[in-house]
């Protein structure tokens, strides 16, 4: 019975609280639309700068770098030729192009000599990048792979290895945003920590912990009742932020249910972290600043910001344990990638879903026992 009315209580204040609440509930959906409008508007191709394109056998590799596509029919190549190679280094270097190219003035006639059957060099192209760019390197190896291909063709020549290439996992194209979805899911789910902490700082802050501990109010009673709110809130967080994407033409693989279940579980693990932090914290200006940093280490060291390089601590069944680990909500992204790009069952991430209660239960027992401790001991 305590538990229900403290339950009761918890949602009112969710319900008068309501600008705290709606910023939680629309935090991660304004972040889709977002990204969204960010990839739709960033170009897709690689920005190719040639120099030289004397020749017809130059003009068809040129064309062929242009007429490249991807999977989706967006160019692999913006080709823009350019005749200054001072102008074309500092581009570059400046990351306004991630490729220069130099085709030397006796392309063609090279490519037409072996075409004819006659000795010649072969012609020798010139890729200028830039070291700090990942995209020059990416760009580089397009562009041989299409040059090669085009010298093949053109010559009529036998390439020295046959190569086959097979997409492992779902036939229907991912995108760049489609990657970043369960990583801005997950984010919706990292926001209940506020509003979890809130419901438990609060009652210090105000001075309502001694009315709480007259009522015999044990920790797990309050803890479950503002579990359960939490949890709601999270769902709901999670289903608008799912419908935010659907509504910009995200195609998911795996079903909502896995995502609504597995996104419960999390939440409830994100409710421990809040309560772990709500036993260091007496005001909710306290959780308003300091309340900041685990905030923080939740959104960028689970792979919901920018991707972090992965260090293996040890594995288990399969399952590959990194540092970022542990943080439970890091294994949410990745179970929810499972789910929603490569098509994955509730079942297929079930060691991923172990792993994330597995983590809860800690949290929620180091945070009960110092919430307990700080908080509801009667002095």
């Amino acid at each position: 019975m305590r538990t229900l009315a403290c339950l009761e209580k918890t949602f009112l204040e969710n319900l008068r609280e309501w600008k705290i609440l709606s910023l939680t509930l629309v935090f991660a959906p304004f972040f889709v639309f977002l990204m969204y409008a960010y990839f739709h508007a960033a170009p897709s191709s690689y920005t190719m700068l040639v120099r030289g394109g004397d020749g017809v056998a130059a003009r068809g590799l040129i064309n062929a770098w242009k007429s490249a596509t991807n999977a989706d029919g967006s160019p692999v190549f913006r080709v823009i030729e350019i005749a200054d190679r001072a102008e074309a280094e500092t581009r570059v270097l400046n990351r306004d192009a991630d490729l220069l190219t130099d085709i030397p003035a006796g392309f063609s006639a090279a490519v037409e000599a072996m075409v004819r059957g006659t000795a010649a060099t072969p012609p020798t192209l010139t890729h200028d990048g830039n070291a700090s760019n990942p995209r020059s390197t990416v760009a580089m190896g397009f562009a041989d792979y299409l040059a090669f291909q085009f010298a093949y063709e053109a010559t009529g020549a036998t390439p020295p290895i046959a190569v086959h290439a097979v997409m492992i996992g779902a036939a229907q194209q991912v995108t760049e945003f489609d990657l970043y979805v369960p990583a801005l899911l997950v984010l919706a789910l990292i926001m209940v920590m506020f509003t979890a902490a809130a419901a438990l700082v609060k009652e210090v802050d105000k001075g309502t912990m001694p009315r709480l501990i007259l009522s015999r109010l044990r920790v797990g009673e309050l803890v479950a009742a503002v579990s359960i709110n939490q949890v709601l809130v999270g769902t709901v967080a999670l289903l608008l932020t799912y419908g935010a994407a659907l509504s910009v033409g995200y195609h998911p693989q795996g079903s909502l249910a896995a995502v609504v279940a597995v996104g419960a579980v999390s939440t409830l693990s994100v409710v421990a972290i809040g309560l772990l932090t709500a036993a260091f914290l007496t005001t909710i200006f306290e959780l308003l600043t300091v309340g900041c940093f685990p905030f923080f280490v939740l959104m960028f060291f689970s792979d919901c910001m920018v991707p972090l390089p992965k260090i293996p601590l040890f594995s288990v069944a399969g399952f590959t344990f990194n540092a970022t680990d542990v943080l439970p909500t890091s294994v949410t992204v990745r179970a929810f990638n499972r789910i929603l790009n490569q098509g994955a069952g509730l079942a297929d991430v079930g060691v991923e879903l172990a792993v994330i209660l597995l983590l809860t239960a800690l949290y929620f027992a180091a945070g009960a026992w110092l919430y307990r401790s700080r908080h509801m001991r009667v002095r």
